[in-house]
């Protein structure tokens, strides 16, 4: 995606609500469509966002031989070394398959390897390779630059207000998800 993606984006402006004719009347009356309609696609910028941000991770970290979705993984290993794949789970808030198929990738790549638990020999503890020490510095320095492009030219208080609501915003996708689930359980 070029430097137009968000020009192309199917999003209305305040001032380019569009009118609708409704046919209540014999008399054609124009209406406003609902505010609320047009920031629902609210979600169209946040894929956006998601998207254009891994494809410039997949950018500086192609070359380590990482990907983007194995950064917190990376990252707490490198916090914990020699945890077990529920506790990544549990971290990371990825599926159970997606960590596991990530720590297969990441073992094949020799960033990690596996070590049967002492205590319980039903586990294997996940260990950072020397290959993976030595690029963690360059993997830090990475995530500091691309979050120092994404942010460059806004303000911190609005970074913090984006920070409140697209925290909010997950929380309520969360729950509605959640509950959604029980009830397909039931």
């Amino acid at each position: 995606m070029g430097g137009d993606s968000l020009a192309r984006l199917p999003y209305c402006s305040e001032e380019s609500r569009v009118a609708v004719t409704t046919k209540k009347s014999p008399a054609k009356t124009s209406t406003a469509i609902p505010a609320l309609v047009h920031d629902a696609q609210i979600s169209s910028l946040v894929n956006l966002a998601a998207r254009l941000t891994n494809k410039a991770a997949r950018v500086r970290l192609g070359e380590m031989g990482a990907w983007p979705g194995q950064i917190p993984l990376l990252l707490w290993l490198l916090e914990e070394d020699g945890m077990i794949q529920k506790d990544l789970v549990a971290k990371s808030n990825m599926e159970q398959s997606t960590v596991a198929e990530h720590l297969d990738r990441m073992e094949q790549n020799d960033l990690i390897y596996r070590k049967r638990g002492d205590e319980d020999k039903r586990t294997y503890r996940i260990y950072l390779t020397k290959k993976a020490k030595a690029m963690s510095g360059d993997l830090l320095a990475g995530m500091e630059s691309g979050a120092r492009t994404f942010t460059q030219g806004i303000d911190k208080d609005d970074l913090v207000v984006f920070d409140r609501v697209i925290r909010k915003f997950i929380a309520n996708l969360d729950g509605f998800v959640r509950k959604a689930s029980a009830k397909t359980d039931d």
